[in-house]
């Protein structure tokens, strides 16, 4: 699906801009400078993002939901992405912005477990870096040759 970019403006200064199809590489810009032309606005503007009618989001795109996101910030200025799909979803959760660009709150990241050599059966990141053991339990260091 080729993209398109829709502009609603409001008289209470919300702007909304709707994107349809895929924000890729080829879009960027012109979503880019959609998002920076609607918070130049000498008054203070709320931007609402509509992602309903998008199909692909990718780092591109998402840099640029960043960058306008910051923007916002920076000129006091309201920023949130309403409606995205559930590819686009699980994109913006993939890369730890949803929370950032919609409101909601993210789940917390599942620490990483170390896991266990099949061959040895000890941890994998207690090998590195660490003395051999002897089957006495006294720590030596071993060569080994293959």
């Amino acid at each position: 699906m080729r993209f398109s970019l829709v502009r609603h403006q409001r008289d209470d200064g919300v702007v909304t801009l709707v994107p349809a199809g895929e924000v890729d590489m080829g879009a960027v810009g012109t979503l880019g400078s959609a998002l920076q032309d609607a918070l130049s606005a000498p008054d203070r503007v709320d931007v609402v993002v509509d992602l309903a009618r998008v199909t692909f989001l990718d780092c591109a795109g998402i840099g640029a939901l960043v960058a306008g996101r910051n923007t916002a910030v920076s000129r006091r200025c309201g920023f949130t992405v309403v409606n995205p799909q559930r590819q686009v979803l699980r994109v913006l959760e993939l890369t730890g912005v949803l929370g950032v660009l919609t409101g909601r709150a993210q789940p917390a990241p599942v620490p990483a477990r170390a896991t266990r050599s099949r061959r040895s059966g000890r941890r994998r990141d207690d090998r590195r870096g660490a003395a051999a053991r002897s089957p006495a339990g006294v720590a030596s260091r071993t060569t080994r040759s293959w």
